[in-house]
């Protein structure tokens, strides 16, 4: 009686080495491999929408110092006597300058609300401080503390700053050179 039970023994055991173990090594490999892949696949979507996030940011900052240095330039072109090698727009492409100049400083007063979420604090710190520089920088216009010009240079300098911060951010953030 005792052989046979040293054959189950031997049987189990071979059935054990050869199919279970494999079994359970292969199943802890998938799920970490597959644990890993998930986890990089996030990281790359969640990199894939900071950039989104950034490259929007980025592109309403450069429109608005841009138009920033269109409208220095028509108020120097208004200061100067006689004729100016600066030609503005038409009218009808002017306007539809500033209602994008309106929308696009609308919408970065927007994406500063919500980019704690979006994109970093330290985002938020570079747009809060500009909205209120800007709007301090607009309340001193309105009460002719500073003149058209002088607010024109302000508003385009703060956006040559805050375009430039932004860059510097994005390109920390994201790990881009």
């Amino acid at each position: 009686m005792t052989a046979i039970p040293v054959q189950t023994t031997l049987d189990l055991t071979d059935v054990l080495s050869k199919f279970v173990v494999p079994l359970l090594v292969a199943a802890l490999a998938a799920y970490f491999s597959t644990k890993f892949a998930l986890n990089k696949f996030y990281k790359e979507k969640w990199w894939e929408k900071r950039l989104e996030a950034f490259t929007e940011i980025i592109n309403i900052a450069y429109r608005i110092k841009m138009s920033n240095d269109y409208f220095l330039r028509c108020e120097y072109a208004r200061m100067e006597p006689g004729e100016s090698r600066f030609k503005p727009h038409p009218k009808e492409i002017e306007e539809n300058l500033r209602t994008e100049y309106w929308l696009d400083l609308q919408e970065l007063e927007r994406i500063a609300q919500l980019a704690d979420f979006t994109l970093t604090t330290k985002v938020k710190s570079l747009l809060d401080v500009y909205v209120n520089a800007r709007k301090k920088m607009m309340d001193d216009w309105y009460e002719d503390a500073i003149e058209s010009y002088e607010a024109s240079e302000k508003d385009l300098k703060l956006s040559e700053k805050l375009l430039s911060d932004l860059v510097a951010e994005a390109k920390r953030e994201l790990k881009i050179n």
